[in-house]
């Protein structure tokens, strides 16, 4: 078994741990779905890739060394961009959360705010209708600061 097919499974294993990962963190409600959908496509491409001949014939061209180095960094790509992906899901489903309380924030404020305009109606009639029994209509009134 020479260095190209330990590439080969490598791809190979790594395909199946990107699908695997990506329907374990979906299912736990850390990624969402479209982002794992197309990890696991990412990861079916990848196991794909290495099973069929013709599609892995390039690592043969390359020497082993070259191979192992680009499969590491390809990994720790690989591992870097999932991250990345988990963060944005945390953040897209944060985001959506808050929407979800600006929401109710906003239709509380309306139902209070219509609940305040009745009271000040309520109050406003009374007010008026006290002031006029009184004589005390500011309407009528000058303003003594401006003469």
């Amino acid at each position: 078994m020479g260095m190209a097919d330990i590439i080969k499974y490598g791809i190979i294993f790594m395909g199946i741990a990107i699908m695997l990962s990506s329907f374990w963190f979906h299912s736990i409600k850390k990624m969402t779905s479209d982002l794992a959908v197309v990890w696991c496509l990412l990861g079916l491409v990848m196991v794909v890739v290495g099973l069929v001949p013709a599609l892995s014939a390039w690592i043969n061209r390359i020497s082993g060394w070259t191979g192992l180095a680009l499969f590491g960094v390809g990994a720790a790509c690989l591992w870097g961009a999932f991250q990345i992906c988990l963060l944005i899901s945390q953040l897209l489903t944060q985001n959506q959360e808050l929407a979800m309380q600006v929401s109710l924030l906003l239709e509380e404020n309306r139902r209070i705010l219509a609940k305040l305009e009745e009271r000040e109606e309520e109050s406003g009639l009374a007010s008026a209708k006290k002031n006029r029994e009184e004589g005390l209509d500011l309407d009528d009134e000058k303003d003594i600061a401006c003469h």
